[in-house]
This record gives C-alpha cells, structure tokens and sequence, in this order.
C-alpha cells in the first residue's frame, strides 16, 4: 500500500542560469512543475504548425515504409542519436516532398474519375463511325438519344410515317435494356421528330465534344491516358518508399519537438523577476536531498526549498509497490488513482483479483494457455513489469487459473472419461482427474465453490472495512474507527464464536452476541447526539446488514461464470465431434481439430474478458465501497522521455 510521500517545491535560480536550470530538471525528471505566476499567453500557432507538418510526414510515411523500416522506429534510441535526428534531418524537404506528391496524387485521382465518367458517357456510342457538323450552313441534323431496345420499331415505324427523310441507326446497347440512335434528318423535321420520338420514350444526349474525334477513338485515348496516370501514381509510391527510410529519424524529431514542448511549458510556467526565475511544483520528498545536492554543483546561485500547499491543493500521486503487486496497479488505475490522503489499495486488492480470476475461469486447460499466450508475449518483447503491467498480470493470471482450476478438474471442457487412464483415478464419486477434488458437474462441487464464493465475498468486505478503520486508526480518529469499523469485526467474531462454541459454553457465546450487537448499535450511531444514537445505530445496523446480503450475493457471479466457463467449453467439444462425424474419416478429424482450436480460442478470449471484468467489479463496488474513494491526479514529471 505505497503512496509516495510528495512535497511541494520552490526552486529560485537567477536569471542567467535559467536554461541550464530547465534542461538539468528535464534530464533529472524528479519534478511536476506547476505556475508559479500570472499566466502569460504565447502564440504557438507557428510551432503547432510545425508539429502538424511532421506528424503528417510520419503518418504518411508508416503506411509506405517496409518491415525493417517499421521494425527500426521500434527500437530504442539514444539521447545521442536524437540530438543527431534533430541536427541533420531535412524535415522541410521531406515534407514539401510530400505535399507535392499528395497534390499529384490528388490530381491525378480527379483525372481518372473524369476519365472514368467520361468513358462511361461514350461507351454506348463506340459503335458510332461518322459525326454530321451540325451548323447553319447545313440542311441535314444529327441528333442522339437513348430509346428503349423492346420498342425500337415503334419508333422507326413513326419516323416512316411522319419524318420519311430521317435515318434511324443503332450505334450501341446499355445493360438496363437501352439502346443508343444516332438519327440523321433534315433540319425541318427535327420539331415533329422531337415531338414524336419524345411521347415514346426517347431521351435526348448530347456527347461530348470530340473535335472531330470518333467515340471509339476518344475511348482508346482516354484508356491510355488511364494507363499512364496510373503509372505515375506508381511511380510516387515509390517515391513515398524511398522517403520512408528517414521515418525513424523523424520520430526521433518528434520526440525532440516534444521535449521543446515540455521546456517552453517549464518557461512559461516559471515565475520571473528582474533577476531571478522561479519554479514552483511537486516531487517525492526523498528525491529532495539529492536534487539540492545536483543544484549545488550546478550553481551555487540556486535554491531548493520546501513550500506550503496551497488551501485544498491536492498532491500528485504517484505509486510505488513491490514487483509482485506492481502488476495490479493496472486495476487500480482502471478505477483511479488515490487521493494523497488515502491509502493505495493496490496490495490490498491483488490477492482477492487474482483469486476471483482463477475461480471465474476454473478451467486448468485455459490458464495455461492463457500463461504461454502473455509469458511469450513479455520473452519476446523483453517488457519489464512497469512497461507492461497489464501483460504481466494477465500472465500471473493464467499461472494462477492453472493451479486453482485443478483440483475442479477442468481440462478444455473433457470430461475424465475422454482421456487417457492414466490422467484420472477412481473415487467414491466416480470417475476424476489426478489432482481433482470437487466435481462441478454432481451438486457437491457446486455447493462447494457456491459456499466458497460466499465466505470470500464476506471475507473480501470485512477486510475492506478493517483497512478503513486501519487508516483512520493511523490518522488519529481511533474513536471513530473503532465505533464505525470495528465494531462489525466483534460482531462477526461473535456470531463466529457462538456458532462453534461448545454446548457448556453456548448460553455464554450467546450473551456475547447481543452485547456486540448492543455495541455496534450504539457504533453505527457515532456522530449523533447521543439521545438520537441508539436509533440513528439501529438505522445503521439494518442498512449494514441489508448491504451485507446484497454485497454477499454478488459475489455468486463467481460460481456463474465458473459453471459457464465449463459449459461453453463442454459444448464446443461436442459440436466439433459432432460436426466431424457428418464426414468421412480423413476430412472429420481435422474439421474437429480445427472447430476444437477455433472454438476454444475464442472462448479463452470471452471468458478471459469476462473474468477480468467481473473480478474488478467485485473491488470496483463490493470492496473499494468500503474504504476507498479515488479521484486522485497522477504525478507527471517534467522528464526527458526516449
């Protein structure tokens, strides 16, 4: 339950030492700095302008660059090879490059939709072999439309009757049952021809200019026009490829503009006078001693000095558990963070999470795979237990579900009949697993883990509410935690007693519960006057035990989700052998091996999520509703990042 004890500090350097002062803190990282006078706004819209450049060169750039590239901006750099990116990297090149390759690109992809349009337009009318120049110094017209194929000679049949100096011909077909007409015809006959082919269904096209060009030609032109912008946008993915071997170095650029970032931040925060600069923040108190040591050397013209918090001003938190408990922060985080006057629930909450996630899954078959899943993941990335809290968890998870699942007996959802003999033994119950001892398939078992389930949840609040009254024992309100608190334990511990006491002492055990009954009424009053204490503690032991009820029974999720674990995982065994006995031999059995692996895999998933997600319910409500509010705010260190 470790809280770093923080501090706040004032540091007063003079003026000329104000830039070896900021990057020594930013190397350092030990401090939060917060204003430390009246805030001044700077424009940063040319820096913003910047950073939105660059990102836009990295965002392109990873989606054009190989594996190896992708591979290298993985790998960790140096300050060194940093300082060296921000140096030497033309970013003002590869980013021009870029935009200019984008506006080809655009371009060139507005040029093939208008060429795309434009063949769609003048496909029908390839067919066409011969344009009429249709002007005033012409007694002929050459119109087009398009006509319903199904009635072509109701049209030819009018224009027989009414236009007989007009030539109807079919230059082409669509796919919705179209035809395409070129009509040629005097000019005269255009108005009644218009009127007659129009009451039919003729539509009336004009084509686009052509300048003479045939439809059929202007396709061809337009197709190799097609051909050679697409080269072209080949051509600038390969460009863009090329350009992608300087992404390493422009996210190291990135993360050089991020630490100027964070110093303009430090400046702009700094108080400042005609010759000094003041920064105010917050650090771990242990830290202080070896800092003022650091400033010293610096400069003997800087000063490390403790400062009161303001009035409410709550302290950054910042939390520091052994190795063994530091993977459930990630629990606690999901929650939040400590407020600096409370305790960190993280050790308190890891052995009953864990726990919880084990019994969810009682599944030996799954936590094993869940183990190797997670334990490869961390060989292979080499992820220490603070880059990867939650890895590591899930990992001990599996470990956990591994070893609490066996005495349950559940393998993938077999049953000890489908394997080898030399797997099970034979008990008075049947046939088992080596290492099982309750069997949740026969009503025993499931009154065991149900009764199990129970005793933890009771265990699990008692315990949540002792660590509330531990912390206002330690913080001098003994009075109120022994009446508010406490008094449930000698309650507990008296129903406890008189349950297994002997009979020669059981009317003994019983006078003592109605005297720790007595005495958690007059506790649950604590606050009140103390005429209206007995009824305000009567009013709080009823409201107490109604909370015990509801907060117990929530707690037989555990016993659900362990029964559905072994049902899900039951039922695909038998779909996939069910499955694989509708073919022959040779296609059966990998159709079951491949239902089986699928099936399984995706029930380790649902029921890994499902265990997590419930296990944190049961800290998140039945536990932390005990002692543990939240709210606090992280404690983020004007550090040096690589």
């Amino acid at each position: 339950m470790a809280i770093v004890k923080m501090q706040k500090v004032g540091i007063i350097a003079h003026n000329s030492l104000r830039e070896e002062l900021i990057s020594m803190l930013h190397d350092e990282g030990v401090i939060e700095v917060r204003a430390a006078g009246e805030f001044i706004e700077v424009d940063h819209s040319e820096v913003m302008y910047k950073e939105a450049e660059l990102l836009f060169a990295i965002n392109t750039l990873k989606d054009c660059a190989d594996k190896q590239t992708l591979s290298a901006c993985g790998k960790k750099t140096s300050l060194e090879n940093i300082v060296q990116a921000a140096k030497h990297t033309d970013v003002n090149h590869i980013v021009a490059e870029l935009h200019a390759l984008e506006k080809q690109d655009t371009d060139a992809a507005r040029q093939l939709q208008e060429l795309a349009d434009f063949k769609e337009l003048i496909t029908p009318w390839k067919g066409l072999t011969s344009l009429s120049q249709n002007s005033e110094s012409t007694t002929s017209v050459q119109v087009f439309g398009m006509f319903p194929l199904a009635i072509e000679h109701k049209l030819s049949d009018s224009m027989t009757q009414s236009t007989k100096r007009s030539v109807l011909t079919k230059v082409g077909e669509t796919k919705n049952g179209l035809g395409a007409y070129s009509v040629i015809m005097w000019k005269a006959d255009l108005a009644v021809f218009n009127e007659i082919a129009t009451s039919l269904g003729w539509t009336n096209v004009t084509l686009p200019s052509l300048d003479g060009t045939l439809p059929a030609v202007a396709f061809e032109e337009a197709t190799m026009k097609e051909k050679s912008l697409r080269e072209a946008l080949s051509v600038n993915v390969k460009k863009r490829q090329k350009l992608a071997v300087e992404l390493p170095n422009l996210l190291k650029v990135k993360l050089f503009m991020q630490w100027l970032d964070q110093k303009q931040e430090v400046r702009e925060a700094m108080g400042a006078t005609d010759s000094t600069v003041t920064i105010l923040g917050w650090m771990p108190a242990k830290a202080m001693e070896e800092l003022d040591v650091k400033l010293e050397k610096l400069s003997p013209a800087i000063a490390l000095m403790k400062v009161k918090p303001d009035k409410g001003e709550e302290a950054p938190v910042l939390l520091m558990n052994r190795k063994i408990f530091a993977p459930f922060e990630s629990v606690t985080g999901l929650y939040g963070l400590p407020l600096s006057s409370e305790m960190d629930p993280t050790a308190a909450l890891s052995p009953f999470f864990i726990l919880y996630f084990a019994l969810c899954l009682t599944d030996a078959g799954y936590g094993a795979v869940i183990a190797l899943i997670f334990g490869t993941v961390l060989l292979v990335t080499k992820k220490s237990i603070e880059e990867a809290k939650l890895f590591w968890l899930l990992f001990f998870g599996g470990i956990m579900t591994f070893l609490v699942s066996i005495p349950f007996g559940g393998w993938f959802g077999l049953t000890p009949e489908q394997v080898p003999a030399m797997l099970t033994k034979n008990t008075a119950e049947g046939l088992m697993f080596k290492g099982q001892i309750w069997n949740l398939n026969q009503q025993s078992g499931i009154d065991f883990l149900q009764n199990l389930s129970l005793t933890l949840g009771i265990t699990h609040i008692f315990f949540g509410m002792f660590l509330a009254g531990l912390h206002k024992w330690i913080h001098g309100k003994k009075a109120e935690a022994f009446w508010v608190d406490f008094t449930a334990h000698i309650l507990l511990g008296s129903i406890l007693f008189y349950a297994f006491a002997p009979a020669e002492i059981k009317e003994i055990a019983l006078y003592a519960l109605y005297g720790s009954i007595a005495v958690m009424v007059w506790g649950k009053g604590y606050g009140a006057k103390w005429y209206l204490r007995p009824i305000s503690g009567l009013l709080g032991v009823v409201n107490f035990g109604i909370g015990m009820i509801s907060n117990g029974l929530s707690y037989l999720r555990i016993l659900a989700l362990g029964l559905v674990t072994g049902a899900i995982a039951a039922a695909i065994n038998q779909v996939a052998v069910e499955l694989g006995n509708l073919f022959p031999v040779w296609i059966g059995i990998p159709v079951i091996i491949v239902i089986f692996l699928a099936g399984h895999m995706v029930s380790i998933a649902l029921n890994t999520l499902g265990s997590f997600i419930h296990s944190g319910r049961l800290q998140f409500i039945e536990f932390f509703s005990q002692f543990f509010e939240g709210g606090g705010r992280g404690f983020s260190p004007f550090k040096r990042t690589l």
